[in-house]
């Protein structure tokens, strides 16, 4: 059985960590090796306390997190990296899991500080406050030796609660067994008040026997470590239990067999400790009331039962094929309205395409009758590129946020040939471009009409900015431009920008849960077209 320490030494007796390894010290086993060849160091500010939360999994290996609260600087060192291997190794730092701050790269400097009796590698200072950095080590010829530490500088531990689903015993519903308590419709009438910021249920209240168990999921926490309580008072006596174990992951599993009496509980979830430790803004409380189960007062015979049962048998059976005929027309009807609104939306983007590629070639065939040959070839040969990337496009019904940004960059770099305006496109560091998937062709038309209808007359004075952010759980799209505006009400701008509206109508049909927002401001000074995908799965 082998159990995982970390070693400490003084910042002036480096050289400890080796002792504390060598077979004659009478402190360890023989057994005692390394959690890597490359041997790890970390140096933090003698003030910080809580410091170490938990070993966060990757791939086959745990790594090391540190929590430093205070926003104080840590140093990384290696041990195992000297002279003779040195030129084997490589590092890489990321942050916040999305920006790679220094990609793979050779080991900054050899150092011989902190009592150290050999060189070792120095990894470097870092200092992020409220953010996540993440440094990775690895040995080129041999992925196997590997090693990294996570330093999370982030001050709010509360946890956020995505989803709370309800498991109801089988049997005591019509339909289902699963409830999401954090909605009201459905929610099979556990709760009607909700927490205006969190979406929590503050009136959940169920009998005894009606809860199997209640399933937390939250969003990922995985250098911090959470402690589960639960509040109970039950007959005017008050009690604090922990439960232990309860977390799997970003998971929360709750046995009904904690709550079964009637009386009024809440769940606590706070940073891992004692309660009181932490103050009241970093706890997270879920109240909830259990009722005693309903009573059967009057006795009944066998044959009573029997008949009762029959009778109520043939009733359920009645109404089962009713609800079946009923329920099977009602999603025949369904699949229709949404084949139809497919096929609407399907018919848009075959409208806009050739809008696009006719517009295009006008631009080509006004360099040629310009006379412009070289321009008109680099053109040509942009336009193909972009038309394969549109055609690819209009086969999915979604596509890679990078994918659309990487179409608007080229065919941006396209029109500024023709036009010579300037442009941005800027992204927020902590969107994950290859991971947001967005319906295709959705920012393309209003680009389009940016430059056709905007900047087009003012040549190099132009400019077009196009944004992509994250406010809550939207993501937004800002497109901006400074050209003489149009008409909003008049629609003048362009037959694109008509599709594109009726394009943007659809998919709020397809997408009803998350609706698509779409906002045209215009006057003299530019225009700004803003598109907001709501509750987008960011």
């Amino acid at each position: 059985m082998r159990t995982p320490n970390t070693i400490s030494a003084a910042d002036t007796a480096v050289y400890q960590a080796f002792t504390m390894l060598l077979p004659e010290n009478q402190f360890v086993s023989e057994n005692v090796v390394p959690k890597s060849p490359i041997m790890l160091g970390v140096k933090l500010s003698p003030k910080l306390t809580n410091f170490f939360p938990v070993q966060v999994k990757s791939i086959s290996r745990s790594y090391s997190s540190y929590l430093i609260s205070d926003g104080s600087e840590a140093i990384l060192i290696a041990l195992g990296i000297n002279k003779s291997n040195v030129d084997d190794y490589r590092y890489r730092v990321v942050e916040n899991d999305s920006s790679e701050l220094v990609p793979w790269s050779k080991i900054p400097a050899l150092a011989e500080k902190y009592g150290a009796k050999q060189p070792y590698g120095f990894i470097g200072k870092f200092q992020s406050p409220g953010k996540q950095v993440f440094v990775e080590v690895v040995n080129v010829h041999n992925y196997g030796i590997r090693d990294g530490v996570i330093f999370d500088w982030r001050s709010n531990f509360k946890p956020k609660l995505l989803q709370m689903v309800a498991m109801v015993p089988s049997g005591k519903v019509k339909s289902a067994e699963l409830y999401n308590l954090m909605e009201k419709i459905p929610n099979g009438g556990l709760a009607t008040k909700f927490d205006p910021v969190t979406n929590i249920p503050l009136n959940l209240s169920f009998p005894s026997n009606g809860m199997d168990n209640m399933r937390f999921y939250f969003k990922n926490h995985e250098t911090v470590m959470y402690s589960v309580y639960l509040l109970s008072k039950l007959k005017g006596k008050s009690d604090t239990t922990e439960i232990v174990g309860a977390f799997t992951g970003d998971v929360l599993e709750f046995d009904g067999k904690y709550y079964q009496n009637p009386g009024n509980y809440e769940i606590l979830i706070q940073r891992g400790g004692d309660i009181g430790r932490w103050p009241e803004t970093q706890i997270l409380r879920i109240p909830f009331e259990v009722k005693a189960a309903p009573l059967i007062d009057r006795k009944v015979s066998i044959k009573e039962v029997l008949i009762y049962s029959l009778a109520t048998l043939s009733g359920v059976a009645l109404l089962f094929l009713l609800y079946h005929r009923h329920h099977k027309n009602k999603m025949e009807r369904v699949a229709r309205d949404q084949q139809v609104v497919g096929l609407k939306l399907r018919s848009i983007r075959a409208q806009l395409n050739p809008h696009f590629m006719f517009n295009a070639l006008s631009s080509i065939q006004n360099l040629i009758n310009k006379n412009n040959i070289s321009d008109a070839n680099y053109y040509l040969s942009k336009f193909a590129g972009l038309t394969r990337q549109v055609l690819d496009s209009d086969k999915e019904e979604l596509i890679s946020l990078e994918d659309e940004l990487l179409l608007m960059e080229d065919y941006l770099q396209m029109e500024q040939l023709r036009f010579n305006f300037q442009y941005e496109i800027q992204v927020d560091e902590h969107i994950n471009k290859a991971n947001v998937e967005i319906p295709a062709m959705l920012l393309q038309p209003f680009v389009e009409n940016a430059v056709k209808h905007g900047i087009a007359g003012l040549k190099q004075e132009g400019k077009i900015v196009l944004t992509v952010n994250i406010e809550e759980d939207d993501l937004v799209f800002m497109i901006r431009d400074n050209g003489f505006g149009f008409n909003v009400q008049a629609k003048i701008a362009g037959h694109g920008l008509k599709l594109s509206e009726e394009y943007v109508a659809l998919l709020c049909q397809i997408y009803k849960g998350q609706p698509t927002k779409l906002h045209i401001d215009s006057n003299e000074k530019g225009t700004t077209i803003g598109i907001r995908l709501s509750n987008w799965n960011i």
